[in-house]
């Protein structure tokens, strides 16, 4: 029996095997409202049909009020998103889009997202890849789910070098001195949070901490991606 590890992998093989072609995506730590796959699938049907529909995921309840729930998204406002917007807006836990949208750009990086060495982004990587293509990312903020605070302050820490390896190789990948849009974005990102620094450090010592993490995170996974990349190719 052939055995496929990582989440990239698990979701190609649902959209391979599903019956329909409006496929709506969520996560085994998520918690619905009722209404809210009647409202994720009206916004894609009364939308273009190169348009990914994403709606709001708000923190669960953690245990004992000391848990975390890391991507969360909780805007008011409708919101349409096209073109290179510099920032990740797509959110695989409350999504909905058509299988065309897989024929035209392909599946999810395999490479990418947890189960593998590079345990994150492979949800940014394909909003991306969507945007570039010329679709569309609409986020309806009706359409709520629950992202379920089942992680510990100490994963959480971690989780965020973990993040930031994912995120770095995924701004690795398209690397390139032709086009330096994602150059110029993994350098923002790293700015920001330096600039950050000095006030965390005084204000919230530990959201700090998480920061160097992640932005050490970001730097080992972008230059781990370019030396599989060329073994990859030797």
């Amino acid at each position: 029996m052939n055995r496929s590890v990582g989440l990239s992998r698990a979701n190609n093989t649902g959209i391979a095997t599903a019956r329909y072609d409006l496929i709506v995506f969520t996560q085994d730590d998520v918690l619905v409202t009722p209404t809210w796959f009647a409202m994720l699938v009206r916004s894609l049907l009364q939308a273009n049909p190169r348009t990914v529909v994403t709606g709001k995921v708000l923190p669960g309840e953690g245990k004992a009020g000391e848990a975390f729930a890391p991507s969360t998204k909780s805007d008011e406002e409708m919101e349409i998103y096209e073109g290179r917007i510099g920032s990740d807006v797509l959110y695989l836990q409350n999504m909905a889009l058509f299988r065309s949208a897989f024929d035209e750009v392909g599946g999810f990086d395999p490479e990418l997202g947890p189960g593998t060495p590079f345990p994150a982004a492979e949800d940014n990587d394909f909003a991306f890849r969507i945007l570039e293509a010329g679709y569309r990312i609409v986020y309806n903020p009706h359409a709520v789910n629950y992202h379920r605070a089942w992680r510990s302050e100490q994963e959480y820490l971690w989780l965020h070098w973990n993040y930031g390896r994912g995120q770095g190789a995924f701004y690795s990948k398209y690397f390139s001195l032709k086009d330096i849009y994602m150059i110029r974005r993994m350098a923002k990102s790293v700015s920001g949070y330096v600039v950050r620094f000095p006030f965390r450090i005084l204000r919230d010592r530990s959201q700090a901490y998480r920061d160097m993490l992640y932005v050490a995170g970001l730097f080992y996974g972008a230059t781990q991606w370019r030396i599989a990349r060329r073994k990859r190719r030797t």
